[in-house]
């Protein structure tokens, strides 16, 4: 086992050679367990003429005049950061928690993580309509409606405006593979059943259901997260074009962190209290019936007047 600082000094060397002005996407190389475990085909990403470069065909030139697209450049790093964060974070709950003894404890990282994730999730797709509506010929009205979570509709007078209408993360990338590249997602495939177990995972904590308190276990979050970066993996591997550039090194980290961690539960704190005694809790309503739930001077009036 790694001592916590030299563990300390791994994990934060993984982070180092992040992007700079000179090289923003690096050389990317596929990780061996893409193609071993989950039999993926990378082979288009060790050419030489790799997409990082200038002289690739994927390679535009943006005129002086698109300030649409001058706007939408400035966040294109975005996805790759949120990415980078997470697991950064992870990274730092695994230094955390090396030289603990007990294997369990409150929450701390995990649900940042997932949600941290699963917005640059959200932040790619996002980023990716709206390119491909700034560049590609003959989408459908409709279409860019969904992408861009709008809705067309008339007022009494007849005028056209348009509102926001939410739609699934997942029906919008749906839409981006197919309008974008013409790959059309089978919802049976692994990678999208994972993609979909990953979404009610980031769910809980977005729509908590409170009636089952969730334990998240650090395996959970490393299966989270591969299942995130392998929805844009596994279609980049069938269309041997990288849907986001940086996603196999952000693959790497990834794999790296997984061979570091321990295992390690976070949960909520007052998930294994004794509850059968009776307690107080924080209820702060108005109209509260006090004769189910009392405080403490109303119980003592009560037990005076028996």
């Amino acid at each position: 086992m790694l001592e916590q600082e030299k563990l300390k000094e791994e994990v934060d060397l993984l982070f180092k050679p992040a992007f700079n002005d000179k090289e923003f996407f690096p050389r990317e190389r596929s990780h061996p367990r893409i193609t071993e475990f989950h039999k993926l085909d990378c082979t288009y990403v060790e050419n030489l003429g790799a997409e990082e470069t200038v002289i690739h065909p994927y390679a535009r030139i943006c005129g002086p005049d698109e300030h649409k697209l001058h706007a939408l450049s400035c966040n294109m790093d975005v996805p790759y950061r949120l990415f980078e964060a997470g697991l950064k974070l992870f990274g730092d709950s695994i230094v955390t928690y090396h030289n603990q003894i007990e294997r369990k404890g409150n929450i701390r990282y995990y649900p940042s993580i997932i949600m941290t994730f699963w917005g640059g999730f959200e932040t790619y797709v996002r980023y990716a309509a709206e390119l491909m509506l700034n560049t590609v010929n003959n989408v459908p009205s409709i279409v860019a409606d969904v992408l861009l979570e709008r809705e067309p509709y008339l007022n009494k007078k007849g005028d056209i405006y348009l509102r926001d209408r939410y739609r699934s993360l997942l029906d919008r990338y749906v839409l981006l593979l197919r309008y974008g590249y013409n790959f059309a997602v089978d919802r049976r495939n692994k990678h999208w059943q994972s993609l979909q177990n990953a979404k009610r995972t980031r769910d809980y904590y977005t729509h908590l259901d409170v009636s089952e308190p969730k334990v998240v276990a650090s395996l959970d979050v490393l299966n989270y997260t591969e299942a995130i970066l392998l929805a844009l993996i596994w279609p980049s591997c069938e269309l041997k074009r990288t849907l986001l550039l940086g996603i196999y090194k952000l693959y790497e980290i990834w794999a790296k962190l997984r061979d570091l961690h321990a295992e390690y539960i976070e949960q909520p704190h007052y998930k294994d209290w004794p509850w059968k005694d009776g307690y107080l809790f924080h209820c702060n309503f108005t109209n509260v019936d006090t004769t189910r739930f009392p405080n403490i001077e109303e119980e003592l009036r009560r037990g005076r007047k028996k």
